[in-house]
């Protein structure tokens, strides 16, 4: 990161917006979801870049008071976790000259989405543990009974896109999930009529790649610079149940697809680490491994779960988070059988590293009984169960 960047400064706020579905934008995708800087479908694009609150948290930073809405990538980076805050100050570093433009009330009068994130709907054909009906049309059948699909609400919305779509270097597709939604195609029609090619990030479950006639074969191939991040949690019958609606060979099989036949882009898997794979994260490495489906041995192991909290692997007991952390410093002490160059193997065993300094960081073992309430709960809205698809955690429900 470069050292002009100060430990409560991140480029966000002048290279991005994260739009979700409801029209509320943040800084980014990690900033406290309570607190949106203001929603589009009321004030456009436009008018949320220069929000009252946007203007305060760009001045916070140039005088490095830290933003309460910040508070998770602060505490990643005291982890020695790489932090979103790290993406933006390391891969947006070349847009500090507009820092340098900010007014007095901190405004920044050019509109500059180089990193482009707009979550057109929550539609969804999973509904994982970890997620919610805010991320997942699919997930409100838990919760109201029958899906439900929430969508942008704003009348300008591809006028707005228009305006600023040239300036974009990069775009993070993800949803709900992006393949199921008419939106991704179109705003892949329209760079491509545009002659743009900026870099296309998914944050994919992997379970389809097309809607209706429109395949992404025919898209991906227009386009050089595509970075697949799917989410892949577990293996077979515990991936099933851990995003409930995933159907595991058709995953398998759309990445082996991918991988034979779109050699351009890189897939890099995105485990959620949470109670329900880091007892299996290493073998899960393994089976990606043996099987050839990352790009270059990459695996993204910072995604480490803090909400729903009672989901977080820090909730285990002492004991079996021993057991987690042999299983992957077994695998580490292994990995000279594969063919992967030093800095990749370093950067590897450091994110195993963090997952297991994270594990320990504290004892959450008193939201155990909120654990088991709400995985029974679910279990019996979903025919599931948990202790026969994980009997090796069947101590948290006695």
């Amino acid at each position: 990161m470069d050292n002009k960047f100060q430990e409560h400064f991140c480029m966000a706020p002048w290279v991005h917006m994260s739009i979700w579905q409801t029209g509320d934008a943040y800084p980014c995708c990690i900033y406290d979801w309570s607190n949106p800087v203001g929603n589009i479908n009321d004030n456009g694009i436009k008018g949320v870049w220069n929000s009252d609150k946007m203007k305060e948290i760009r001045l916070n930073m140039l005088k490095n008071i830290p933003n309460e809405g910040c508070k998770k990538c602060f505490d990643y980076d005291k982890q020695g976790i790489l932090s979103y805050r790290y993406k933006m100050n390391t891969e947006y570093n070349h847009h500090y000259d507009l820092v340098k433009t900010t007014n007095n009330d901190g405004s920044v009068e050019k509109l500059n989405l180089a990193y482009f994130d707009i979550r057109f709907s929550n539609l969804c054909n999973m509904k994982c543990r970890s997620c919610g009906p805010h991320f997942s049309s699919k997930w409100a059948e838990d919760t109201d009974g029958k899906p439900k699909v929430v969508e942008i609400d704003h009348p300008h919305l591809w006028n707005e896109i228009n305006e600023v779509i040239p300036n974009v270097e990069e775009i993070y597709f993800t949803g709900g999930e992006s393949m199921f939604m008419s939106q991704h195609y179109d705003l892949l029609d329209l760079l491509i009529k545009k002659g743009l090619s900026p870099k296309l990030t998914y944050n994919s479950n992997a379970s389809r790649l097309s809607l209706k006639k429109r395949h992404v074969e025919d898209y991906w191939k227009k386009f050089d610079n595509i970075f697949f991040c799917v989410s892949f949690d577990q293996v077979g019958e515990k991936a099933n149940y851990t995003r409930h609606g995933q159907k595991w060979n058709t995953v398998y099989k759309n990445l082996c697809w991918i991988r034979d036949n779109m050699t351009h882009v890189y897939i890099q898997p995105n485990p959620t680490i949470s109670v329900l794979n880091v007892l299996d994260i290493a073998d899960i490495t393994e089976f990606l491994y043996q099987n050839n489906l990352t790009t270059d041995y990459d695996m993204n192991l910072n995604n480490l779960l803090v909400g729903p909290e009672y989901l977080s692997c820090t909730i285990l007991p002492t004991h079996i988070k021993d057991i987690a952390k042999e299983r992957i410093e077994n695998f580490c002490n292994n990995l000279s059988k594969y063919d992967m160059d030093k800095e990749r193997r370093e950067f590897l065993i450091g994110g195993f590293e963090n997952i297991i300094n994270y594990m320990y960081h504290k004892d959450d073992t008193d939201l155990i009984p909120e654990f088991k309430k709400e995985m029974s709960r679910l279990d019996k809205i979903r025919n599931e169960n948990f202790t026969e698809t994980f009997p090796e955690l069947r101590e948290l429900y006695e």
